[in-house]
């Protein structure tokens, strides 16, 4: 009788520790569903705890009773086989109609939770925003594509924004845990989502639908700002880029990537200049973003150098193709992308 008390102690220690390192690597990750900062993400993480206390309610209530019919029904040496019970109509009834009330509650709840929080049923009409999936980015069209910025989607705080969502290569899911639930990204047909949060800050996302090697880097960022702040902001993005004085390591870089046998400009656009390629993001404003490469490095000198020297080595399997560079281009080069503000 000991060791069967061990042994079971053992299991239950095993499994309390398992769920305490779950709930440890959950609450390190940013994109945390049960964090809501928006009304549809409220509604999301409520239907999830309705569901899951029910679940730990039948969870205890149903193992407690195993645990209890083997203790004390267990056969013991030198006894007789335990009386048997057959045919209980009872029982079967109920245990075939408590689930299915308990399945069409979970049901009832699902489908309110959907009514209100679907992408579909925006509470409004608001601000129209295109998003594009590509491999293994997002671009933001702000517009009808007056305004054009990779990897960070700026809304305005207490305004509701209308997503449009498409993609030019295979699928993908735009999924802002903290903000909105997923939602596909088919190519050829367009899908459509909404966002609203009372909140500033900064909320990421994730790429939910595996579309390639670097399905896990395509990150972005929902920056949530006051209505003036954002209008600032998108003033800002509608300015021409800054001209870089004659004969500094700007103008210098500048001449680089507008130079065709670097391959720039067949990828990338910059306002106001013959780079108009729309393979890659837009870097007309490439220094007022915080990260870049699928948000998967933070925008600073360091990251850029190293980037520019082989972004290969950075993301693997990224379309960016460009010329060997000697260090003194790559300098003049990351000093001229890091005057685009």
């Amino acid at each position: 009788m000991r060791s069967f008390w061990v042994k079971w102690v053992r299991q239950f220690i095993i499994l309390i520790t398992s769920f305490a390192l779950f709930a440890l690597v959950g609450c390190s990750s940013p994109q945390y569903i049960l964090a809501p900062f928006s009304p549809a993400a409220s509604e999301t993480a409520d239907l999830f705890h309705i569901i899951f206390w029910i679940a730990v309610i039948i969870f205890i209530l149903v193992e407690g009773l195993l645990v209890y019919f083997v203790i004390r029904y267990q056969r013991r040496a030198a006894e007789e086989h335990p009386e048997q019970y057959h045919g209980n109509t009872r029982l079967e009834i109920t245990w075939t109609l408590v689930p299915a009330l308990i399945l069409a509650v979970v049901f009832a709840f699902t489908i309110r939770t959907m009514g209100q929080a679907g992408p579909t049923n925006p509470p409004g009409q608001g601000i129209p925003i295109q998003v594009v999936g590509h491999q293994w980015w997002w671009e933001i069209d702000y517009n009808d594509r007056k305004v054009l910025t990779a990897s960070e989607l700026h809304i305005p705080a207490g305004q509701i924004v209308n997503v449009a969502l498409s993609s030019d290569n295979v699928i993908h899911s735009f999924w802002v845990p903290s903000l909105m639930g997923k939602t596909d990204v088919v190519p050829m047909h367009d899908n459509k989502t909404w966002l609203l949060s009372n909140q500033t800050g900064t909320y990421d996302g994730q790429c939910a639908e595996f579309c390639g090697t670097q399905h896990a880097n395509m990150l972005f960022r929902v920056i949530v700002q006051s209505p003036e702040d954002f209008q600032a902001w998108l003033a800002s993005q509608s300015a021409p880029p800054i001209e870089p004085a004659a004969e500094s390591d700007e103008a210098k870089g500048k001449a680089i990537l507008l130079n065709p046998n670097y391959k720039c400009v067949g990828c990338h656009t910059i306002n106001g200049t013959n780079a108009q390629g729309v393979t890659g993001p837009n870097l007309t404003h490439f220094a007022s973003r915080s990260c870049f490469a699928g948000c998967m490095f933070q925008n600073t000198t360091e990251n850029l150098t190293r980037w520019l020297t082989n972004p290969q080595a950075m993301k693997p399997g990224n379309l960016m193709v460009i010329n060997p560079l000697t260090p003194d281009e790559i300098s003049a080069l990351t000093a001229y992308l890091e005057s685009l503000k």
